[in-house]
């Protein structure tokens, strides 16, 4: 008979903890979709706000595409090789690419950091190419071919970082060769 009652008594614990449990979770699971919509809120408002400011330009790459194509000054930085990171294949490998800046001559810092003839940013031309090799050559054979998007948004935020500015809202890759 006690054999008996210890079953029961540990089938009804077992119930309540099953009901228990089941509420805890529909609390919980309420709670927390509720935080995942605040958050999404919170980090659509900080995108918006990233990329606004004057013409629609932040510090970010998701401005590509609101500057108008008369207003597109394209800067090349012709035949860079880049010797990438190494891939335990005992290989080296490089990339050799042209660097294609995209400028937007409605930014205010364009005179500041173009000039009216483009030789104030060539100064700065020696600094890109460290930042390039930098970035590019963070990345194996196989990452480059497979996040070559990923790698042109890493090296548009440091040069945007290093002129503290927008104005330079779009990197490209023009006639890449591996090796």
């Amino acid at each position: 008979m006690k054999k008996n009652l210890l079953a029961i008594i540990i089938l009804a614990l077992l119930l309540v903890n099953t009901a228990m449990t089941g509420f805890m979770m529909l609390t919980v699971m309420t709670t927390n979709n509720q935080a995942v919509a605040l958050i999404g809120d919170i980090a659509a408002a900080l995108q918006i706000e990233a990329n606004g400011g004057e013409n629609g330009q932040g510090f970010s790459g998701s401005a590509t595409g609101n500057v108008d194509i008369s207003n597109m000054v394209p800067y090349s930085i012709a035949d860079m090789t880049i010797s990438l990171k190494e891939d335990g294949s005992g290989k080296s490998h490089y990339m050799l690419t042209t660097i294609v800046l995209s400028l937007d001559k409605s930014n205010e810092d364009y005179e500041t950091y173009y000039g009216a003839d483009g030789t104030t940013f060539a100064t700065y031309q020696d600094k890109i190419k460290s930042i390039i090799t930098e970035v590019v050559g963070a990345y194996t054979l196989d990452e480059i071919r497979t996040h070559e998007d990923e790698a042109k948004e890493a090296l548009l935020e440091r040069i945007q970082e290093l002129f503290n500015s927008g104005f330079i809202y779009e990197v490209s890759f023009s006639g890449s060769v591996y090796q």
